[in-house]
């Protein structure tokens, strides 16, 4: 039997307290790193690249706060030449020390940080006074990005960011490095977490797989893309999709596999989803009705002192506002494309900041499937993921919650590729006539026999009871849930249609609520507790009874849903639904 954790954990201080001993009392004032592990320092230019808007924003200050010394020394510097003598000389003297200063804090700083990796985590150590070890543990790791900043591209740098479960701030930021270090960098970390061992020739004629696979199956993406469906969606499971025994291969390496593209979003398209945006003109409506009320005020009475600066103002910043607003999202989805690679969707896109991130799709908790009322002449869809461990703050100029984004904008079968990706089996034999109802059904489609169980493939959509649309006049007839054998579906939305979909197995908890009016009425409302909730996990107003039994089949299925996606697999499939000329996007 293996020594407990409690057990290794206890010998190691012990080795690490003689350790100390041995060498001395200084030795206990170092931070515990980890051992056998080989640390690289980042590039030398990255305190410069960090530090710059830190650095810039203290000159100035400096110069506005001294702005009219500084005229006066110019006025002298032309009329009587330079000259280090007087406040010249001080200013001088000053800006080379806080140059001075910069740098040596810089390259101290950069002395000690350095990253490592090796089986169990990704280690990063930094700090000057303060040192600090962050560590990411491989079987936490959400996702891991690579950014080229807007000031990192014109050195040819980037950061590495690898995302885990766990609350804010819980990620660990590798930069700055080359390109070529950050794809060896991320391919190695993404290969470590998927359990995925280079083989010995041996190993490889012997038809053997690596330790880390654990005899799954490892066919070739011929091999498995030659017994999938081409097209359309098929579900996880169908007849001959997984590759025989004797065909099986080499695993399948980050670093040993070109990306193969699945879909991009044209620029044009973007610009128009943009232009379609509810917010964008909500944004707009409410500032000129200012204006043109003020306007009004100017013809019928005597304008007051300052008026049409104020109005002047309204119209500037509101245009600035609107602007910012578009532009921030074109600029994060710019050039959005998404590829299939053995360690889960490799999705590119940013105008000024360019991001690669890689997605596992065992990481994935949740999908979310959205249409604005503006998009559905065009029938444009975006689809959101939830992810443990991202946050909400923004990062280099882009917005934070993008990175939970799939798909900014598409067509209806680029979206319905999208949810396959990550979510490859509904637990129906017609998953394409439950999306339909899921996406635009309303009223009684989707809905069986209403005698039937709550939860069952027989009663299909279970929607809210008639006593509570009162409180939900605008949405009841899209509001319904359905249970398959694999995940929960939530439709809801009459303006904005949304489709939420949670595999059993990544359901934390959930709750099942009743106010005094709801217990009054004989409602409820049913809560998925997801580890974020980018995507909206809960429905309202249903009969009690329903309610009840719908929480009683969630549980029971989540206890007993096994994990059965690949990693492998799903590449195959992905490859093979785009052999042929697959859905393109407008």
């Amino acid at each position: 039997m293996s020594p407990s954790w409690e057990s290794r954990l206890e010998a190691t201080c012990k080795a690490r307290t003689d350790a100390a001993g041995e060498s001395g009392p200084a030795a206990s004032r170092d931070l515990p790193l980890p051992e056998n592990v080989t640390w690289h320092r980042v590039s030398l230019v990255t305190p410069v690249l960090e530090g710059w808007k830190i650095a810039t924003g203290v000159l100035a200050f400096v110069t506005v706060q001294n702005l009219d010394e500084l005229v006066r020394a110019y006025r002298f510097i032309s009329e009587h030449g330079f000259t280090l003598g007087g406040g010249i000389g001080y200013y001088l003297l000053g800006l080379i020390a806080f140059i001075a200063l910069w740098v040596g804090l810089g390259l101290l700083s950069w002395w000690r940080r350095a990253y490592a990796v090796d089986a169990d985590g990704v280690y990063l150590r930094s700090g000057i006074l303060s040192r600090k070890l962050r560590t990411a543990r491989l079987p936490r790791i959400q996702s891991v990005d690579v950014v080229h900043p807007l000031l990192g591209r014109i050195f040819g740098l980037g950061q590495l960011t690898v995302e885990v479960a766990g609350g804010r701030d819980s990620r660990v930021v590798i930069g700055f490095l080359t390109t070529r270090e950050l794809q060896t960098l991320r391919d190695r970390i993404l290969d470590l977490a998927a359990g995925q061992i280079d083989l010995p020739d041996s190993a490889v004629e012997g038809g053997a797989v690596g330790a880390g696979a654990e005899g799954r199956d490892t066919g070739g993406i011929d091999d498995a893309a030659s017994a999938v469906r081409p097209e359309g969606l098929a579900p996880e499971g169908a007849a001959g999709s997984q590759a025989a025994p004797e065909q099986r291969a080499v695993p399948m390496q980050a670093s040993h596999f070109q990306e193969y593209p699945l879909y991009s979003v044209e620029g044009s398209v973007l610009f128009g989803s943009l232009l379609r945006s509810v917010s964008l003109y909500l944004s707009l409506i409410l500032p000129t009705v200012v204006i043109v009320v003020g306007i009004i005020a100017y013809v019928v009475d005597d304008p007051p002192s300052g008026g049409v600066l104020a109005l002047a103002t309204t119209f500037i910043s509101t245009v600035a506002g609107a602007f910012s607003l578009v532009w921030s999202r074109f600029n994060s989805a710019w050039n959005f494309q998404a590829a299939a690679t053995p360690s889960g969707i490799r999705m590119r896109y940013g105008l000024t900041s360019d991001t690669s991130r890689t997605l596992p799709p065992g990481r994935v908790h949740g999908v979310g499937i959205a249409q604005p009322i503006l998009w559905r002449g065009k029938d444009w869809w975006k689809v959101d993921v939830t992810v443990a461990g991202r946050e909400d703050r923004s990062q280099d100029g882009q917005n934070r919650q993008f990175g939970n984004l799939l798909l900014p904008v598409g067509v209806r079968d680029t979206a319905l590729r999208a949810l396959w990706l990550v979510v490859p089996d509904l637990g129906v034999p017609d998953p394409d006539r439950l999306l339909a109802q899921a996406l635009t059904g309303r009223d009684d489609d989707g809905v069986g026999d209403l005698q039937a169980p709550a939860g069952s493939a027989e009663r299909g959509f279970v929607r809210i009871s008639r006593r509570g649309r009162l409180f939900r006049p605008l949405t009841w007839r899209r509001a319904a849930i359905a249970l398959t054998d694999t995940c929960v579906i939530i439709r809801h939305g009459r303006w904005r249609r949304r489709v939420a979909v949670f595999p059993y197995e990544r359901i934390q908890s959930l709750r099942v609520r009743q106010g005094p009016l709801a217990r009054r009425r004989s409602l409820a409302s049913l809560r998925l507790d997801m580890v974020a909730q980018e995507v909206s996990a809960s429905i309202t107003n249903l009969d009690a009874a329903d309610a009840k039994a719908l929480a009683a089949r969630i549980s029971q299925r989540a206890l007993h849903r096994a994990r059965a996606e690949q990693l492998d697999r799903w590449l195959a499939r992905a490859v093979a639904a785009t052999q042929p000329a697959g859905p393109s996007v407008r």
